[in-house]
This record gives C-alpha cells, structure tokens and sequence, in this order.
C-alpha cells in the first residue's frame, strides 16, 4: 500500500455525516437504525446485512424492533412537559407501551436524572426487559411536577418482530486476509460516543479504496453495539480465520489526548503497530496506551474466549471517562472537525504500517559493499548522525535476516517506520535482500 495522502476535506466530509446522522433515533433494531444505514450507504458503497428478531446467535437473542410513535407527559392543563419529540433521549430505549394517569409519587419511580449533572438528559437504556418504561430527563426539570397535580403519562411504541441490520463495506487487497475496522450506531443523538466512531470508520474506508496496491483486504462493520458484533461473528464463524485483527473506534472527536487500548492477546501487529504510531506522530507522549480491559464497547465480543480475535480500540477520552458520556450533553459542540480529523490520521497510519510490515532475508554474506550495489551514502563515523539513512543502512545491513520484520527493527533502534520502511525499498531493488514473509 502506497503512502497515503490526507485530504482536509476529510474534515468536512465527516463533519456533514454526523450532522445528519444525530438527530435520527436509532436502536439496536429499529427504522431510524436502517435510515441511518442508507445515509452511510450514499457515501460508501455499503451492504446491509439483515438478521431476523429471535433469532439465536450463540448464547444472544436477536430482539424485536422498537419505534417510537410519540411519548410525552402532560400536566393536568395539557401543557407538555416532556415530549420525545423534542428530544429523543427522553425515552429509555425498548420501554413498554403504557397509557395512564400517575401522581408525581407514582411517576417519579420511571424517571431518571442526574443531579450530579443538573442540566443534562442522561441516556439510558432497558434492553432485554419487558415489564418497564423510565423517561429521562434533566434533573432541574423535576421542579415542573408538584405533589397536587395527576400527570397523563403516554408511550405510544411499536415492539414486533424486525431486522437486526449491519453495515458492510469490503476493499479486497492482494491477500484475502483481512482487517476490520469498526464501529457501533445504536445510540441517538449522541456524536461522540457513536457517531464519531462511524464517521472516522466511513472516512478510513474512503481514504484506502483511493489507495493502490492494498496488501491486505480491509472489512468495515456498522453495528448496533453487543449484539450486532456477536451476531455478525456467530453468522461468520468459517470466515473468522481470515481477520488478521483489526480496530473498535468509538470516541474519537472530543478535546482528550488519543487513547489506544490493546488486544487481549496485547503484543500483536495491531497493537505494535499503534502504539509504535503514536510514539512516532506524539513525541511529547501526549497520548495513552492501556492494556485490555474487560469492560467497554465490542473489543469485548472479538476478543472473548472461542473468537480471540486480535481487536483493539481507538479513542480519544475513554467512555464513561468524561462527564458528557451518555447525556444530552454528547453533542456536536462536544467534538470538533480537528479531533476527528487528528483521530483519522492516527489510525490510516497504524494501518500503513500493518499493510507494509514484512520481513526481509539477506541474500548477501557478510557485510555488503553497497558502493557495488550504487546505495551507498557516507557518514562521519566517528561522529555518526544515527538518524541519517547512512546510519539506518548500517543498521539494516545487520538486521535484515530473515528474523525480525521491519517494524519490529525500527521498534529496537528507535527509528520511526517509515524511514525503516524506505531505506528497506533501496536494498530490496538493489537485490541485497529478498521478502520472505508479509506480517
């Protein structure tokens, strides 16, 4: 895969896709979910994958859809007091349908605030439940109900059997073996926990179909978080042994510093490759590496006994781990088009590096006289520069045997991989070395 070029109208471009994407609701199966999908597909020539309610994959149930007709509660006046329409996180997602009249008492048993955080909407949740319904709403807003007055209380949903829906875009490479980028899309207006993954994930792919000559055969993945990931690996199961590995990109547009988190496995190519990345792109150390951890987003589902697949996971501040996580407050003014376009550069060039690692073989013995062979460069080497492409041919001269792969090489003498990898193209055309194995 050549060097990539990055074009800044990567900004824009991500930008407009979150724009349209937040204010739909979407679910883990549910229409806002597929319109959402058909949104991407105008930028990407993406297959949407479909998946019937109750079926089984693995120990998992596919649920029913869930749309939202309307959902409000009135004062004894008629005055809204809250309205979903105003606000799609206003209903925990999968309530059941309830009509009735309630006392402030009564009805405050299905709210949740937060009064850590007076002025934010929280999202939530009631997947898998069947007996319940909560609306969230802002903390201070709880001053609207008064203990005198029976508030109308109606959630008007539609719960039947539907299609779980998964994104699917693939740019085959030279080999069948495959990285997977994705990301999840269940989550309504939220734009960094959701959608800034995805709009990164779209614009990666982008990026690598106007590249030639792709080693490797790049998969992305749309989900509905959890349950998508894991029906997606249960449905694919005589496949799995083609993924290479590959990145979960959830987060990636807020003001942190970017986050890596390893694979279980924690010492892959997926994880050299990044973190060696950012080491190179922040020489300050301004960003984060963690090892696995068992909690988070579908790192979880590719990494877990009986799949192993080597996944990690691309962020800026990690979930849970900012006060805007799952609120109102998660919106566009919380990211930014730089953020977004900073996280995409970090991972096209982890991706460069995993597409261009290789191992080479001398076909030399002893020291090669490179004057012969017309690459020769000279140095002063009683003061050598040791990051001059003299030093790094010396350096190469005794490393390329046929054991360590090049990334590996410019790990142990600190050299960035790009300049290991194009002193490397001078010995290979010269005939020095020959590739015995792509990593």
């Amino acid at each position: 895969m050549n060097k990539y070029s990055l074009p800044y109208n990567s900004m824009d471009a991500m930008w407009e896709l979150i724009e349209r994407l937040f204010p739909i609701n979407r679910t883990l199966v549910n229409d806002g979910y597929l319109e959402s999908l058909e949104i991407i597909r105008e930028k990407i020539d993406l297959n949407i994958l479909k998946y019937d309610s109750g079926m089984e994959v693995w120990d998992w149930i596919i649920p029913n859809a869930w749309n939202v007709r309307e959902a409000y509660i009135k004062d004894s006046s008629g005055n809204i007091l809250v309205d979903f329409d105003n606000n799609n996180l206003h209903l925990a997602a999968y309530s059941i349908r309830f009509s009735g009249k309630l006392t402030k008492s009564e009805l405050l048993k299905h709210i949740w605030t937060l009064p850590g955080q007076p002025d934010a909407i929280p999202y939530r949740t009631l997947y898998y439940k069947t007996d319940d319904w909560k609306f969230c709403i802002a903390h201070n807003d709880l001053r609207l109900f008064n203990d005198s007055e029976a508030y109308d209380v109606c959630i008007d949903i539609d719960s039947k059997p539907g299609k779980l829906c998964i994104g699917e875009y693939y740019l085959p490479g030279k080999t069948e073996k495959e990285i997977l980028i994705t990301s999840y899309l269940c989550h309504p207006s939220l734009a960094n926990d959701n959608l800034s993954g995805v709009a990164v994930a779209v614009e990666i792919m982008k990026n690598l179909a106007a590249i030639d000559n792709r080693r490797y055969s790049y998969r992305l993945l749309v989900v509905p978080e959890s349950i998508g990931a894991i029906t997606y690996l249960a449905t694919h199961e005589d496949q799995l042994h083609k993924i290479v590995g590959g990145y979960v990109l959830t987060c990636c547009g807020d003001d942190g510093i970017v986050t890596y988190k390893k694979t279980y496995s924690g010492n892959s190519i997926i994880d050299k490759a990044a973190v060696h990345v950012l080491k190179n792109k922040y020489q300050d150390s301004s960003f984060n590496e963690y090892d696995f951890w068992p909690n988070g987003s579908d790192e979880q589902k590719y990494n877990a006994p009986g799949v192993r697949l080597d996944v990690g996971s691309f962020m800026r501040t990690p979930y849970s781990e900012f006060a805007e996580y799952h609120t109102s407050k998660d919106n566009l003014s919380f990211i930014s088009k730089e953020k977004l376009f900073d996280t995409l550069d970090s991972i096209l060039r982890t991706l460069y590096v995993i597409d261009n690692d290789e191992i080479l073989n001398n076909n030399y013995k002893g020291e090669p006289f490179l004057s012969k062979h017309g690459i020769y460069q000279s140095t002063d080497l009683k003061k050598p520069d040791k990051q001059s492409i003299c030093y790094i041919q010396r350096v190469l001269m005794m490393e390329l045997d046929g054991l360590n792969s090049l990334l590996d090489i410019a790990d142990k003498w600190n050299y960035s991989f790009d300049d290991v990898y194009d002193v490397s193209r001078e010995f290979l055309k010269s005939g020095l070395v020959r590739i015995v194995e792509s990593k």
